[in-house]
């Protein structure tokens, strides 16, 4: 061993010092060591692990890179590096000395934490989620690891138990970065409430106090809070945080965001273009921002940009998805349902209870179902709510998920009915309360393939079908990054797109022709033209008595806060025609396989 100089103490002991938190006094005395030409291997091991506490990864890299080279047979080397790189966001240059690290008998928590990093920078996300548990279970008091396995778990589309380790992160003390963390991930998931809490608590520390005031205005502006986000906006500049890579990839996110919120098209795309610019370790963030891209070069009017940003999208998501969910490469097994036929009226299960049945809003997504759902949810006697798969939990209940509907609703009890209705009034009034005095408005779009159920469990409900121009519909899908898989993979391509929207629609002209349910097709486009007139017509319709403040249902959109579909900007504004004849500017994409699916329901419309 090489015996330190006089001035520094000996080596247990400055472990020690270590151990207790003194890390600049741990570097002073390393580089005295260094200092007299020793190159103890001990020293070097400690001083790397030095740099990394005191957040200087870019100073450890080179020390680590050394101790590897002159000891290849010491796991805990190869696992400093590779934890080093990923704070680095090299997490791919990670992989391999963790995975050598691993074949030389590394067991640490850090090596597994940092697997799961460089596995997910890569999008092995399956591999990810092994190797974060792995991490959990040998230190559950490390915060950081549940943080990485919230993001892993809402990348891999698995919401229900990324919901329920949010709010056992929510419940747990955190220091001030892990909260912002925190917040950021929340704000991912669209639990707005909830990362603007995180993003409000006070932070001394003036970088992450930044990164609170970004995720707060991006958060106020997603939630329509727009007076806020501004204000908070304008105490933000970037000579603050260019010193700071992390930091300066936030803050022109946020800038971007609120360009396109104030029609700064031309400033939005130049910031896009500059974050894209960046390395990424989060592919499903760099997804996002690629989608985020594509809008404002559409509405900068460069189409062929646009279409090109999103063709290569898309194709980054089929990837992230054959890696995800590799299952899931057909894409029409999530739409297994359309190939079932349409189960006859069943008087078996006609339960009659203390239940409304509820108003239910179905159509195509794209169609203008968000701002049917805010004109229905400002009428008093209306509750509506945000998208809920509350007859898809329906379906599951009774065995129909994946087998044939038509037969496990033939072979219902009024028992089994009577529960099924009651286990989904539970659920509407969990996140609708007024329930129980108000009607309900269930709007999901694709429940329009679920008639049977509405049919049989809800004789009672009245549908509104939404209808818009096909084309238009199919163009808004192709643009959108839906967060569902099986809706990623249905809308890759235009054709893809519309040939669904063929099958979608053929399936509900079968079904509606046996329905005994009323049924209202509401056009999008007809409300753009005679406000009034059509909504008149659409309460009359539900049989409930006219007001005029319905005329202003944007207003009350907006006072709503948080609509959790990409139409969120659009309906809080007046109504308008903007939106209508959009894919005309895209026709030379609109190829004859693609308007072969589409033609029969332009002509069907009267479009």
């Amino acid at each position: 061993m090489t015996k330190a100089p006089p001035s520094v103490p000996s080596l247990p002991e400055a472990y020690q010092a270590l151990a207790a938190g003194h890390v600049a006094e741990v570097l002073i005395w390393s580089e005295r060591v260094q200092a007299t030409g020793a190159a103890a291997l001990s020293w070097k091991t400690l001083r790397a692990v030095a740099l990394s506490l005191s957040q200087r990864p870019q100073d450890a890299l080179p020390e680590y890179q050394w101790l590897c080279a002159q000891e290849p047979g010491n796991p805990a080397h190869w696992s400093n590096l590779g934890n080093c790189l990923c704070e680095l966001e090299r997490e791919r240059e990670a992989l391999e000395p963790l995975q050598k690290a691993l074949l030389l008998g590394a067991t640490e928590p850090a090596l597994h934490f940092g697997l799961a990093r460089a596995y997910a920078a890569d999008g092995q996300l399956e591999l990810a989620r092994r190797h974060i548990e792995t991490a959990i279970a040998r230190d559950p008091a490390d915060a950081e690891f549940p943080l990485l396995q919230l993001r892993i778990l809402q990348a891999q589309d698995r919401w229900p138990e990324a919901q329920q380790l949010a709010e056992q992160l929510q419940a747990r003390s955190l220091h001030e970065g892990q909260r912002i963390d925190l917040g950021y991930l929340l704000f991912r998931g669209q639990w707005y409430a909830q990362a603007i809490a995180q993003f409000s608590s006070p932070v001394p520390d003036s970088n992450l106090a930044i990164d609170a005031r970004i995720g707060l205005v991006m958060a106020f502006e997603r939630t329509n809070r727009m007076a806020e986000a501004e204000t908070l906006q304008a105490t933000l500049h970037e000579t603050a945080v260019s010193h700071h890579p992390k930091l300066l990839d936030n803050f022109l996110q946020m800038q971007a965001k609120m360009a396109m919120r104030r029609k700064d098209y031309p400033q939005a795309r130049m910031l896009f273009e500059r974050i894209l610019t960046a390395l990424h370790a989060d592919p499903v963030l760099k997804l996002g921002l690629q989608f985020e891209y594509a809008a404002a070069l559409d509405r900068c009017g460069d189409r062929d940009a646009a279409m090109a940003v999103l063709q290569a999208a898309h194709a980054m998501r089929r990837g992230l998805i054959s890696r995800s969910h590799p299952a899931l490469q057909d894409s029409t097994e999530a739409f297994a349902v359309l190939e079932h036929p349409v189960p006859p009226w069943n008087p078996a299960v006609h339960v009659r209870d203390t239940h409304t049945d509820p108003v239910f809003v179905v159509g195509f997504p794209r169609s203008g179902t968000t701002l049917l759902e805010q004109l229905l949810d400002a009428h008093p006697e209306l509750v509506s709510f945000d998208e809920q798969p509350f007859l898809q939990h329906l379906v599951r209940r009774i065995g129909g998920d994946g087998g044939d509907v038509c037969q496990c609703i033939n072979a219902l009890t009024p028992e089994q009915a009577a529960a099924g209705r009651a286990a989904y009034f539970a659920e509407v009034a969990e996140v609708a309360p007024g329930v129980i005095s108000q009607r309900a408005v269930d709007k999901n779009p694709l429940n329009m393939v679920r008639l049977p159920l509405l049919q049989n469990f809800f004789p009672r409900s009245r549908i509104i079908l939404a209808v818009r121009h096909p084309c238009d519909v199919v163009l808004s899908c192709y643009m959108q990054n839906f967060r569902a898989p099986a809706f990623a993979l249905t809308f890759e391509t235009l054709e893809s797109t519309a040939q669904m929207y063929d099958r979608v629609f053929a399936h509900w002209t079968a079904a509606a022709e046996q329905l005994q349910l009323p049924v209202l097709a509401w056009k999008y486009e007809d409300l753009i033209a005679d406000n009034e007139g059509r909504s008149r017509a659409l309460f009359d319709f539900l049989q409930l008595p006219w007001q005029d403040s319905l005329l202003a249902f944007t207003e009350r959109a907006k006072e709503k806060g948080a609509i959790k579909t990409p139409s969120y900007t659009q309906v809080v504004e007046p109504v308008n025609a903007r939106a209508v004849g959009r894919w005309q500017a895209y026709e030379a994409y609109f190829t004859p396989a693609v308007m072969a699916h589409l033609a029969p329901w332009i002509a069907r419309f009267g479009y």
